[in-house]
């Protein structure tokens, strides 16, 4: 069976088990939850918040897709200082009295975030910045007029995008599902190639069928051409990752900010993974295939996707150097002979 044809079966089960998840999850009631996108700069009073204290909270799209390590500037009484989100988002103003007036404001994805004034009273007090989601974007957008020209901007890998892994004879194989979401409604040059340098271990590199024909697999790098339409250009790659041991990592720099992590791993025996990035996983079922569903925030362009495998299957490596010690001494062993013949015959 080919890679490609590999693929196929295991997205099948694949997408079963992550419809089976999504069904479970708290997301499918999102229809009744209000628009975060008119939620963004409102202040609310919280008794979650200490008094004298302001929440700031970032998200793109909606509050399940926080934006970390981001710089939030603040503006108290027309003084200035900068806070920092965390894993979940959030970052915390304090020292406020009562009777302060409260600014913030961010940039996301290019786009600028401000809040309404935000009057400091005796409760705390938070506030969310919400940008939107370019994948929803391009969904809402009209589309281009025949013949536009290209305009200067940004890509960004969509929510949809995942990341499966395969386990094969001594090797993962690796597959990029990628939608690159162009949130305009004209075609985006983003004055270059938008390239995947793939781990320098990665060997059969290949792209799928259902890959759009801008992405071409030249070595080890994805290599996607633009100009981008509006929407979405679906990237979809396979690529072989070698190990020995029970041990092994994968490396993926984005070119283009991840939007929300997915991954999901064919689970076999003692295997397990570790992520800085991965916040939540669960175990689902494919067609009697155990599954790792892994998830976790926004991965910003120019960082690494960095995952650790353990307890992999894998084939002894001591009878392959026996056999080669046992090699070696053996020729080493003929050219003594050879070069003491005269010697012994003399």
């Amino acid at each position: 069976m080919t890679q490609f044809d590999s693929l196929r079966s295991l997205r099948a089960g694949v997408f079963i088990a992550l419809a089976g998840v999504l069904l479970c999850s708290p997301s499918v009631a999102l229809a009744q939850m209000p628009n975060f996108r008119e939620m963004s700069g409102r202040p609310l009073p919280s008794a979650d918040v200490p008094p004298g204290s302001l929440s700031v909270r970032v998200a793109i799209g909606d509050f399940s897709n926080p934006v970390t390590g981001h710089l939030v500037d603040v503006s108290v009484d027309g003084e200035s200082r900068t806070v920092t989100t965390g894993e979940d988002g959030r970052a915390l103003v304090s020292g406020l009295r009562v009777g302060n007036t409260v600014r913030v404001s961010t940039m996301v994805n290019g786009v600028r975030l401000d809040s309404q004034p935000i009057p400091i009273d005796t409760t705390g007090m938070m506030v969310a910045l919400v940008a939107t989601d370019p994948a929803e974007a391009a969904v809402a957008a009209p589309p281009a007029e025949p013949g536009a020209a290209p305009v200067k901007g940004t890509v960004v890998l969509g929510p949809e995008s995942r990341v499966i892994v395969e386990l094969a004879e001594n090797g993962l194989t690796v597959f990029y599902v990628m939608e690159v979401v162009n949130a305009l409604s004209t075609p985006v040059d983003i004055d270059g190639p938008l390239i995947f340098d793939l781990p320098r271990e990665a060997r059969g590199t290949g792209m799928l069928p259902e890959s759009s024909k801008q992405a071409t697999a030249n070595g080890p790098r994805i290599i996607v051409t633009g100009p981008f339409a509006p929407g979405v250009t679906r990237v979809e790659a396979a690529y072989e990752l070698p190990y020995r041991g029970a041990t092994t990592q994968l490396t993926q720099v984005w070119p283009a900010t991840l939007q929300q992590l997915t991954l999901l791993v064919e689970q076999r025996g003692a295997l397990e993974i570790a992520s800085p990035q991965v916040t939540a996983r669960n175990m689902v079922d494919s067609n009697g295939q155990p599954l790792i569903f892994a998830s976790g925030p926004a991965i910003q362009a120019g960082q690494a996707l960095v995952v650790d495998f353990s307890g992999l299957p894998h084939h002894p490596t001591w009878p392959q150097w026996t056999a080669l010690l046992l090699g070696l001494a053996i020729m080493g062993w003929g050219i003594w002979g050879a070069a003491t013949a005269p010697a012994r015959r003399a």
